[in-house]
């Protein structure tokens, strides 16, 4: 049976620096097991119908060796909390269409263990990725910044920087979702 949750969200505002204003509805999160609980227009993604969606995954020492646990997918109007570990191989599987699609914009921060691990373990290589952390540091060469090779931008630590609010509001907004789960 799918589990349906609703939880009032935060809403990062562009037109204020840092602003936060609840949203004005609850988002309904759902707990999905099996692939049928999914949107159509994920399963079947189109040119017709392109989307952008918050993407992470998280799971236990999350790369090739490790075990995926749960895929979160956030859509305007819901969050669905795919969970691999219950819905198993099958599952994913069927996500497999619109991870490896270039009509569906999968929004991310840090995705290289999420890629990995999708990789190894289930054959999906991701397309039409926006990885927040790269953004970050594109822009921060960009300017003349000297960025080593291990430098790390924590998403906290993206969203406390006041210069990036609005240049990746659209980007951090979807994420951001996940974060208050």
């Amino acid at each position: 049976m799918l589990l349906v949750f609703t939880i009032l969200l935060i809403k990062i505002d562009a037109s204020k620096a840092g602003g936060r204003k609840p949203l004005d509805h609850e988002v309904p999160i759902h707990v999905v097991t099996e692939s049928s609980q999914l949107p159509a227009e994920f399963l079947n993604p189109s040119a017709a119908k392109q989307l952008i969606i918050g993407f992470d995954c998280e799971g236990v020492d999350l790369c090739r060796h490790g075990t995926l646990c749960i895929m979160q997918l956030a859509f305007p109007d819901a969050i669905y909390l795919v969970d691999a570990i219950k819905g198993g191989e099958s599952l994913i599987q069927a996500c497999k269409p619109a991870l490896e699609s270039s009509h569906i914009t999968k929004v991310i921060h840090d995705c290289k263990r999420d890629s990995e691990a999708l990789f190894f373990q289930f054959g999906i290589k991701l397309h039409n990725v926006v990885d927040t952390q790269i953004a970050y540091s594109q822009i921060e060469e960009q300017e003349g910044r000297i960025r080593l090779p291990d430098d790390y931008i924590s998403f906290v630590g993206l969203l406390a920087d006041p210069r990036y609010c609005g240049i990746l509001c659209h980007c951090i907004h979807l994420y951001f979702r996940f974060q208050i789960i």
